[in-house]
């Protein structure tokens, strides 16, 4: 029967494999922030509110490094989701690499710049180096500290992503996990034995980023994988795809620094004591910590919205942002929720100066009752990078990540100082959702009331209703039944007795190969999604289930001669007569596309 859209959540394929990829990487970006709390922690407990605020005036730079890594490593993801999603694994494989090694670049001109131009990184970050000169000093510290680990951090950044798509998310966990476990060790250690600094901090976060690193590149000595590393296998023809695909993390990234550098100068200006730049810095890694649900949930969106949108498979694709959506919005309001009320002893944590823990929890606060809107925000722009809306993209990240946050932190730090900037965190939220709502019902002449009215697609996307058949098969008695209807559906748009008898034949066999011999993915029983659909002129035929690495026609490659000749007749046939047949795996689902004139 045809699958019907948000009756249940994690009821079909598309949502267990999104729900498990966004919880690996929900995971994967908080092991990553909690070190960076816990190294805020540590540094203002035990070296002092004036190391803990140079670090923090630094968050910019942080920022524009990300910004860096985010072009290359979204940039990669989607073009190789892309190509996976047609099938070209080879220049999927030159696309990865190639942003490997960009990667290495781009950290080279960090690092001189560092070591070349403290002062003008400083300025860069907003911060006017006579007002406050005593935080100097643990700035340059911190800096040439942070700087060792950036060849690491860049391609942690660009492998991560390609790990998981690859069937690498236990593995990208685990080093999360060493990451955080070797920043807290590594300040501890600075903190109590070798006395090292703001130096010490940088350097503590960068031997995190190595370790994390070396585990990451063991995914690549295994033998069952999609993509390698390799400087042999380069092609300079993918630096433009790439940089289509990263431009709107380009852009988003771009503006979020710029972002931070003005409001820096505002905090600064207004700022009576640094009791202020210190409740904004705590804000900051508080927001860096919640805002790794909506990181982790369009990290797992954009490839997957990716891969629908290049089968142009409509069907599949809202399903995917319909849950996503609804699963990203009850995860945030729980966390949001538990933030708000734990505000105090949360900040208590960071600081016992009461001015500090006053300003920071009303900071966190606001922040927290902005959370649900940073999220449905960050998952459309995910989304929208996905199926390649690059220019409506743009627009949304410069208003989200600059225009809206800096006016309003103008606006308000302008009437109520050093709270209104502090405040203007979460607000900002909630005026962009209203002023993305006006804009979808001037787009749409009315209320958005379907998930279709703020998908923005094309009307012609996924073909007419009449030219796709879906299903989703569970047993047997499905695939019997999928099969009669793929009989009359070949009939019907002009295909003969024969093929359609084949086609018929091949579902059947398919889909009961899957169903008796692939090997299911924890508790989860074996079911595939089936599809056919008419796409200029051709019947392409698809099957995508959630299982251990099963390829129905390399199966059946296997077993003809064991069982007989006249065993997977409709596999047999229907594969010498496609024009296409193509099989890839990832995020340990199978995906078989067959195209038939």
């Amino acid at each position: 029967m045809p699958v019907k859209l948000g009756t249940r959540f994690h009821s079909d394929n598309i949502s267990a494999i999104y729900a498990s990829t966004a919880v690996a990487m929900i995971f994967t970006a908080l092991t990553g922030v909690i070190s960076v709390l816990i190294e805020g922690i540590i540094t203002s407990r035990f070296l002092g509110s004036e190391i803990y605020s140079g670090i923090a005036l630094l968050r910019p730079f942080n920022s524009a490094v990300l910004m860096l890594s985010s072009f290359l490593a979204t940039g990669c993801n989607v073009a190789c989701s892309h190509l996976v999603g047609r099938g070209e694994k080879e220049k999927a494989n030159e696309t990865f690499n190639l942003s490997a090694v960009l990667g290495l670049i781009f950290a080279a001109v960090l690092i001189f710049a560092c070591i070349a131009a403290p002062d003008m990184i400083l300025k860069l970050c907003g911060v006017t180096l006579t007002k406050y000169p005593e935080l100097n000093p643990h700035m340059y510290g911190y800096l040439h500290g942070y700087m060792i680990g950036l060849p690491a951090l860049l391609l942690i950044e660009v492998i991560g992503p390609i790990l998981v798509m690859d069937g690498g998310k236990a593995l990208f966990s685990v080093s999360s996990a060493v990451l955080c476990i070797a920043e807290i060790l590594g300040d501890l250690l600075n903190a109590f034995v070798f006395h090292g600094g703001a130096f010490g901090v940088g350097l503590a976060t960068s031997c995190g980023f190595v370790l994390q690193l070396l585990v990451l590149l063991t995914h690549f000595i295994r033998p069952k994988r999609f993509f390698r590393l390799s400087l042999k296998n380069i092609r300079r023809g993918q630096l433009a795809e790439i940089a289509r695909g990263g431009s709107p993390s380009l852009v988003k990234r771009a503006a979020g620094t710029l972002k931070d550098i003005l409001i820096n100068h505002l905090n600064l200006m207004a700022a009576l004591t640094t009791a202020a730049i210190a409740a904004r810095g705590i804000q900051s890694d508080l927001f860096q910590f919640l805002f790794c649900i909506a990181t982790g949930l369009g990290r797992a969106l954009v490839t997957m919205s990716g891969m629908y949108h290049s089968a142009n498979d409509l069907n599949g694709l809202k399903r995917l942002y319909s849950y996503a959506m609804k699963f990203g919005i009850q995860i945030t309001v729980a966390a949001s929720a538990v933030v708000f009320i734990a505000a105090r002893p949360l900040t208590g944590i960071y600081s016992s100066d009461q001015e500090v823990i006053d300003l920071a929890v009303f900071s966190i606060r606001w922040m927290a009752a902005g959370l649900v809107f940073d999220t449905i925000s960050a998952q459309l722009q995910h989304y929208l990078q996905g199926i390649k809306r690059r220019n409506l993209l743009n627009a949304l990240c410069l208003g989200e990540r600059f225009l809206v946050p800096v006016m309003t932190a103008y606006v308000l730090g302008g009437i109520y100082g050093s709270k209104g900037i502090l405040a203007s965190t979460g607000i900002a939220k909630f005026v962009l959702i209203v002023i993305l709502l006006l804009f979808v019902c001037f787009r749409n002449k009315s209320f958005p009331t379907r998930w279709e009215h703020v998908m923005f697609l094309p009307e012609d996307f996924g073909g007419a209703e009449t030219d796709n058949l879906y299903a989703v098969i569970r047993n047997p008695e499905d695939a019997v039944l999928q099969s009669e209807r793929t009989r009359s559906f070949c009939l019907e748009h002009g295909a003969d007795e024969r093929k359609a008898f084949l086609m018929a034949l091949c579902a059947e066999e398919m889909t009961i190969n899957i169903l008796d011999h692939a090997q299911k993915v924890g508790k989860r029983d074996v079911s595939a999604d089936y599809r056919l659909f008419v796409s200029d002129g051709r019947i392409c035929f698809s099957l995508r289930d959630l299982s251990d690495h099963f390829d129905p026609t390399a199966f059946y490659q296997l077993h003809q001669d064991e069982d007989g000749p006249e065993a997977h007749l409709g596999i047999r046939m229907v594969t010498k007569i496609a024009k296409e047949v193509t099989y890839f795996s990832a995020f340990n689902s199978n995906n078989l596309i067959i195209y038939i004139d």
